[in-house]
């Protein structure tokens, strides 16, 4: 009976998503707290928020399956990171994996998947936003031939991957990041669009992160994840610039001014890598204004919008 529910464990293994957060931040993204679960020991804990397959929703499966997971006290920030690594057992490999939804698992290995469970808040994380993609941090080192993976899908209801029931009409929107092949053995930021299939509004997020490319894993490869956030548009206005924005900065101060533009009051923005808004200020066609910042050196972006009118510049503080 082993070899078999082991090969459910691989299965399941080689399906990843990642769920998310109350409105539109996700829940314990940097791995800080940690909890012990009913069934798990006081050396296999697992993230708040957050499950393995040692926690799915068939009591049978669990007490055999490996643990392929651990807190690690490398972090990019803060304390501790998630640490996923595949192992190989009876001769089968066991992708390192990790969700916000729960694993469901059944002696048919084609209808196991991971799934938002909108009923119980322990399997589910809600949100309602819809961001531009999904940023974070990871280090790996992967086997030769093999990969980590993010998935990230935002949605309505009942959701699940993979599709048992080829049914993905709740699905709002997917991101997927695959690491890459070859050892990063520094920090080494993440992001991955949202690609919407609908302008509804979502519900909840499910987040899959693995170390290995799911079925197709190889024993031995590691992955390491950290800082898990979502970036949003400031606007969500197509850019389609109608005149000229000039813009520079000298000291810490950003000079702007916009040349030729439709007549109008336009509110002007200074962005962090993130998307993040620093700074926000309205400005008439053709005046020139100064934007005293005490922002850190970096790539910022500076964004002048005005009805459908949207025109964006890069510059560099030093």
């Amino acid at each position: 009976m082993k070899k078999p529910l082991l090969l459910i464990i691989v299965f399941l293994f080689g399906t990843f998503s990642v769920f998310a957060q109350t409105a539109d931040t996700l829940e314990n993204p940097g791995f800080e707290r940690w909890e012990v679960p009913i069934g798990l020991s006081d050396n296999n804990p697992e993230p708040v928020n957050w499950s393995g397959i040692k926690t799915s929703d068939n009591s049978s499966v669990n007490p055999l399956a490996p643990v392929n997971w651990a807190r690690c006290d490398t972090a990019h920030s803060g304390k501790y990171s998630l640490k996923l690594f595949n192992i190989s057992s009876l001769g089968l490999v066991a992708t390192g994996t990790m969700s916000n939804g729960r694993y469901h698992t059944e002696v048919s290995n084609t209808k196991s998947y991971v799934y938002t469970d909108t009923a119980n808040a322990l399997w589910h994380t809600r949100f309602t936003a819809r961001p531009d993609s999904i940023v974070g941090w990871f280090m790996c080192k992967p086997v030769k031939g093999d990969h980590g993976n993010v998935l990230a899908i935002l949605h309505t209801g009942f959701a699940e991957t993979p599709l048992v029931n080829a049914d993905s009409s709740t699905w709002i929107a997917k991101a997927s990041f695959d690491l890459p092949d070859t050892e990063v053995a520094e920090w080494t930021r993440f992001s991955a669009p949202f690609k919407y299939y609908s302008d509804k509004t979502p519900e909840f997020i499910l987040i899959v992160l693995t170390s290995g490319n799911g079925a197709d894993a190889l024993a031995g490869s590691v992955a390491y994840f950290d800082d898990l956030d979502v970036v949003f548009n400031s606007t969500g206005i197509p850019v389609h610039p109608k005149g000229d924005l000039r813009v520079y900065a000298y000291k810490k101060e950003i000079h702007v001014q916009l040349d030729q533009v439709p007549p109008g009051l336009y509110t002007v923005r200074v962005l962090n890598i993130l998307g993040r808004v620093e700074y926000s200020i309205k400005i008439q066609n053709g005046e020139k204004k100064i934007i005293h910042t005490n922002l850190p050196a970096g790539i910022y972006l500076v964004q002048a919008v005005q009805g459908n009118n949207n025109i964006v510049k890069k510059i560099m503080i030093r």
